[in-house]
């Protein structure tokens, strides 16, 4: 906690009582006016008396704090050194003694005015690399505040925020500096114990860091308003929520807090995480707009869909709820092995990075590197456990040169793409069970199969290769996606074929009864009325012989899908329809709905495929049919 100087002073000290100041100074080759500044800072520091002095004696050990300065000489000294307490101490200074001079400073922190201005310019850089704020300006020797009232405390939060992160011991000693010895340990502790009880009340509680953090922010505002640096009351109201209601409740209880105050708290309450055993953290619509938009660019881009693990992608979507309050807040995390976490795991970092443009356009902020490499860890643990490759065999009959070349330039484009299951010639090839193979990739021109998607290449790969490579890639895991989504959403018992002639309104209320019966839909009438008023007003007709109707605002328990198959078509906004998908939604994004109306526009424009379906005898011929489709083919 103390750098390596004050120390060297407290040993001195302890091995000589009744040293002079002189006698210290010489041995440490610095000013008496240091010493004396170095062990009052010391003293106010630790909020004792260490170091006790007298004209005649000299410099004392106080016996009655033996243990402390026990503790304070075994430390490791690597936390925070003397020049990050001066700047706090400067900022506490300067935020309590309105209209502050650089000869104030000078007399209460027994500096001279020539160190005190070099101290002030540390702490104008300082502000300004960690958190982009000037907090002031020397003005004619005086040092003019900038900031609004709710802006400094945004600035204390923040300040308090990373260093209990990055060094919880020292929290009490940073916010001892910030409030210029304005505060009693005992309003500290009293706040923590209000905090704990409402929460109790509320059936919550916060990781004790988070929990330090938040009394430590609380009695700032305290301070603040004893002080008389009040928040305008700007009537902003607070969502109706967990945090509010702590906060508003810590308000009703306690009079250290105003009205004016709650805005401010809640914007930091809300990027905490507060744990309850039977409540899950509500996920916004935002951010599943931007998780979304997230794995949709990184499957585009990589073929690799971050959504293949359910329980990975739900913590990722957790994670990525509370970077957004926190980025959007302006309380991002600092990472101290950032750049550590970038050079273990660049790849992982590199898909991260994807999600800073998609929240930019969304709130103009970006997303810090600290935060990108949080969320690294995520990636990189899917990366390395839950991303399923496709299982590829290599053919080739060229010498073992030739094969190795070619394997060391899949594992340097496609190593987290693909998993090369065995390299073997084309004779091999036709001995081989391929049921579970996803690619081939051969030198030969000639190869065909069947069921096997083939990569083809004349000679060793080239540049226009890995673009050729990519492309085939990802339409093999699009139809996987495609494949697992008709699963989910198309089984045959709900595809029925009407060999009968059906008028529109009568097979929508037959199908709608369907939907009610499999549980996705409660109000039937309601259902069946609203898709109807969507049809009069705007047709979903798709291509010629399908259409794909839904409600307009009846939303449904759970997605689900009918599906209707006409021998007889009937009449429909000028066309013959044969081909019906009768969709129920959930309020709620959901992305394999889109790539599902994808593959519905697609199956409409091939003439052959959707011959193929409206031929189907019955209902398993029509799922068989509707499975031979290839998207994006």
């Amino acid at each position: 906690m103390l750098t390596a100087r004050q120390l060297k002073i407290i040993k001195l000290i302890m091995n000589n009582p009744g040293i002079h100041g002189k006698e210290i100074s010489e041995n440490l080759n610095v000013s008496t006016r240091t010493i004396r500044s170095e062990i009052t800072f010391m003293n106010d520091v630790t909020n004792c008396i260490l170091i006790r002095s007298s004209t005649k004696q000299g410099y004392m050990i106080n016996d009655e704090h033996l243990d402390i300065i026990r503790n304070i000489v075994n430390q490791d000294n690597e936390n925070v050194d003397l020049a990050v307490y001066r700047i706090y101490k400067i900022i506490g200074k300067i935020l309590f003694f309105e209209d502050c001079s650089i000869y104030d400073l000078s007399e209460l922190l027994g500096l001279s005015d020539s160190v005190i201005r070099k101290e002030i310019n540390k702490v104008i850089q300082f502000l300004l690399k960690n958190y982009n704020v000037e907090l002031f300006k020397l003005k004619k020797d005086e040092c003019v505040i900038l900031l609004e009232e709710s802006e400094i405390r945004e600035l204390l939060f923040k300040i308090v925020k990373d260093m209990a992160l990055e060094n919880p011991d020292a929290l009490m000693d940073i916010l001892y500096m910030l409030l210029s010895d304005s505060w009693v340990m005992k309003y500290y502790k009293s706040t923590k114990e209000d905090v704990i009880k409402i929460m109790n009340g509320e059936q919550v509680y916060l990781s004790e860091t988070n929990l330090s953090i938040f009394a430590a922010c609380i009695l700032i505002c305290r301070v603040r308003n004893l002080n008389g640096y009040n928040l305008e009351d700007n009537q902003i109201s607070s969502p109706d929520d967990l945090s509010t209601r702590v906060i508003t409740k810590l308000c009703m209880q306690s009079s250290y807090l105003e009205q004016a105050d709650i805005p401010i708290l809640y914007n930091l309450l809300h990027t905490f995480k507060m744990k309850s055993t039977d409540e899950v953290p509500e996920i916004t619509d935002f951010t599943v707009l931007v998780f979304d938009e997230f794995c949709n660019e990184v499957f585009d881009k990589y073929s690799i869909n971050l959504k293949e693990s359910e329980a990975l992608s739900s913590k990722m979507l957790l994670h990525i709820e509370f970077m957004n309050r926190r980025v959007i807040g302006g309380y991002e995390l600092k990472n101290p092995i950032v750049d550590d976490v970038k050079t273990k795991f660049p790849f992982a970092f590199e898909i991260s990075m994807m999600i800073v443009p998609i929240l930019f356009k969304y709130k103009r902020v970006y997303v810090t590197e600290d935060e990108i490499s949080y969320l690294t860890v995520y990636v990189a643990q899917f990366l390395e456990n839950e991303n399923v490759k496709l299982k590829t065999i290599v053919v080739t009959s060229q010498r073992h040169s030739v094969k190795q070349l070619l394997t060391q330039w899949l594992e340097m484009y496609f190593k987290n793409q693909i998993a090369i299951v065995d390299i073997i010639n084309k004779e091999a090839l036709k001995k081989m069970d391929l049921t579970s193979i996803d690619l081939v990739i051969t030198l030969d021109s000639f190869l065909i199969l069947k069921d096997v998607e083939v990569f083809s290449m004349d000679k060793l790969p080239e540049i226009k290769d890995i673009e050729r490579l990519n492309s085939m890639i990802h339409m093999i895991r699009m139809n996987k996606r495609v494949s697992k989504i008709l699963d989910c959403y198309i089984q045959k018992e709900h595809v029925k074929v009407y060999s009968d002639a059906m008028k529109l309104p009568d097979l929508l209320q037959e199908m709608s009864k369907k939907l009610h019966e499999s549980g996705s839909i409660s109000d039937t009438k309601g259902f069946y009325e609203d898709v109807l008023l969507r049809e009069k007003n705007y047709p979903t007709n798709l291509g010629s012989q399908m259409m794909v109707p839904h409600a307009l605002f009846t939303f449904a328990d759970k997605t689900g899908i009918e599906v209707a198959l006409l021998k007889k078509p009937f009449e429909h906004d000028g066309n013959q329809v044969q081909l019906v998908f009768l969709l129920a939604l959930e309020k709620k994004r959901n992305d394999e709905i889109n790539l599902l109306f994808q593959f519905f526009n697609q199956i409409v424009s091939h003439k052959k495929y959707m011959h193929a379906l409206l031929q189907s005898e019955d209902s398993d011929a029509f799922i068989k049919n509707l499975y031979s489709f290839k998207l994006l083919e």
